[in-house]
């Protein structure tokens, strides 16, 4: 099993712990690996790399995997039209992921089973 993602970045590969990767956020065609530091693009696909990582990531969304680790709770809060959504807390930095009405069933469950 890989224990590094690779990106290609100016002339240079990188190779990112897969320990230090917080989220993978699909954009288009590139998927972003977000570390505490930093952001990296990598040239995969998000359902390829939750097959292949599905002990380490959880999806939340249909564009975002979360590192299990990195998960410190969820929030729920009301948008604008007065939909509620839940959004994940992820340690160490301040962005939030939303939790799709479709995934939260499978998400709750997994906090629920952590937690006990």
């Amino acid at each position: 099993a890989r224990t590094h993602l690779s990106c290609h970045e100016r002339g240079r590969l990188l190779l990112i712990p897969l320990a230090d990767i917080l989220y993978l956020k699909a954009d288009l065609k590139y998927v972003t690996a977000r570390t505490a530091s930093r952001e990296y693009l990598l040239d995969e696909s998000l359902t390829h790399l939750e097959e292949e990582f599905s002990e380490r990531f959880i999806r939340l969304h249909r564009s975002a995997l979360a590192a299990k680790a990195a998960i410190a709770g969820f929030e729920k809060t009301t948008s604008d039209d007065a939909e509620t959504q839940w959004q994940a807390l992820l340690r160490g930095i301040p962005e939030r992921l939303p939790v799709s009405r479709r995934q939260w069933p499978l998400v709750k469950s997994y906090a629920k089973q952590v937690s006990a």
